[in-house]
């Protein structure tokens, strides 16, 4: 156990009170996993907690439910009264908590079995809902009733989700139904939780077994309709053997764990039933369903609070994820990381190259890999990596005789697609005689 930690444990111990690490970090150190957030139940009450680390620096943001955090130097570990959580009011927080001085009422309240366990300052494990044999068996167990449970508060459906995600868990059928149920509580949550745990879903190893989830359960539709649409939709392509649907969740699991990416794997398709039609060949079509995707894509992430930066990212890969010709010449892989974006180019060939290895299409990726790897080339280019990068601007050509006015910019466009095509030309020189020999000035 960490020094810090368990000189924390001991301060407790030895004043009087009883001090166990409980959760998250009981439940991963058991499974082997490095925990990464350290709570502690504890019998002090809050006020005896602040009184007794009067040297520490804490906060008392969460006093009224019993926690008091302390602040180190790079973590906080929270301390929470033993309690009891009395009707909910909100769907999240209970409308009053009772202090218990029994370790066993506090454990009872806590979601799921394997979160349930407490471990003392000795290594002995408290253990009363059997959450060490649930993780052996492999079964993700909710404390109590399940539909007690999701009523209290349903985001606990998408946590179920997500841990059974990240911990390859099969679901007690009990949780399923109350989760079948109980979905329509989801719309009573706010969104900035719903994302917390939506996107947490998306970053663990497996996240198409958390979508299945949702699909099943109902959920999806709560959430996402859009994406209901892709349910059992057969594409009508011969290098697309899945429904669009399952296509998504293939490409979603196999892009690397980055939110950007996730997202945009999800969603990169979620146009093409409103884009389909039938071509002459007889095969659904979808023209345009990268374009429309990335603007619906982006009011979904829009409606759910996400951040601008994060969403310009995800409409940028949806906007150029059907780049996938043979050949791109240098001048048009600068031009694609003009406009992806230097941050986000390598991540849109994550995206391709899952996205065709999904796709029943002829050939290797060896082509997308190896466009990737001159991708990466490119980006030590200095003019990859200056937004301004021309070696003349708008006034080097109205000191060459060039009035202000839209020619300028044709001008300067005419620059850039010469400088992409060969970076060597970006001196003053070589561009303003490229410019003369061009353009006439107006008289």
């Amino acid at each position: 156990m960490d020094q810090e930690l368990d000189k924390i444990l001991r301060r407790l111990e030895e004043a009087g009170f009883e001090a166990y690490l409980v959760g998250g970090s009981v439940r991963d150190d058991y499974l082997g996993i490095p925990p990464k957030d350290i709570d502690i139940t504890s019998s002090a009450k809050p006020e005896e907690v602040e009184e007794l680390f009067r040297d520490y620096k804490t906060l008392d943001i969460g006093k009224k439910y019993g926690t008091i955090s302390l602040v180190l130097d790079r973590e906080k570990i929270e301390i929470t009264t033993f309690r009891q959580d009395l009707a909910y009011k909100d769907h999240r927080h209970p409308e009053e908590v009772r202090f218990t001085p029994s370790l066993l009422e506090d454990l009872k309240r806590r979601d799921f079995t394997m979160n349930a366990m407490a471990k003392n300052r000795q290594g002995e494990v408290f253990d009363p809902f059997h959450g060490r044999e649930d993780l052996d068996r492999g079964i993700l167990r909710m404390v109590g009733d399940p539909k007690d449970r999701l009523e209290e508060d349903a985001l606990r459906i998408l946590r179920g989700f997500r841990f059974a995600s990240r911990f390859k868990l099969n679901l007690d059928p009990d949780f399923l139904d109350a989760a079948s149920l109980y979905k329509e509580g989801l719309t009573q949550v706010s969104r900035d939780r719903i994302r917390q745990e939506f996107f947490g879903l998306l970053l663990t190893d497996q996240p198409s077994y958390g979508l299945l989830l949702m699909e099943e359960t109902g959920v999806l539709k709560i959430l996402f309709p859009d994406l209901m649409a892709t349910v059992g939709f057969d594409q009508k392509n011969p290098y697309h053997k899945q429904t669009l649907f399952d296509h998504l969740l293939c490409v979603l699991d196999h892009t690397p764990v980055k939110l950007s990416t996730r997202l945009a794997a999800l969603f990169h398709d979620i146009a093409k039933p409103q884009k389909a039609f039938y071509g002459k060949d007889g095969h659904l079509h979808f023209y345009d369903h990268d374009k429309e995707g990335a603007l619906e894509a982006d009011q979904i992430l829009k409606d759910l609070g996400a951040g601008k930066k994060l969403r310009a990212s995800v409409r940028a890969l949806i906007q150029d994820h059907m780049t996938v010709q043979k050949v791109m010449t240098d001048k048009a892989l600068r031009r694609q990381i003009k406009r992806v974006g230097r941050e986000n180019v390598l991540d849109l060939y994550d995206l391709i190259l899952a996205d065709a290895a999904c796709t029943s299409g002829p050939g290797s990726l060896a082509p997308l890999r190896a466009r990737k790897a001159r991708v990466l080339d490119l980006l030590d280019e200095d003019l990859t990596k200056k937004e301004n990068f021309l070696a003349i601007n708008g006034h080097d050509l109205m000191d060459l005789g060039y009035p202000k006015g839209p020619l300028l910019g044709t001008i300067l466009r005419a620059c850039q697609d010469l400088v992409l095509e060969d970076p060597e030309k970006n001196t003053q020189e070589d561009l303003k005689k490229y410019v003369e020999e061009r353009f006439k000035k107006q008289s």
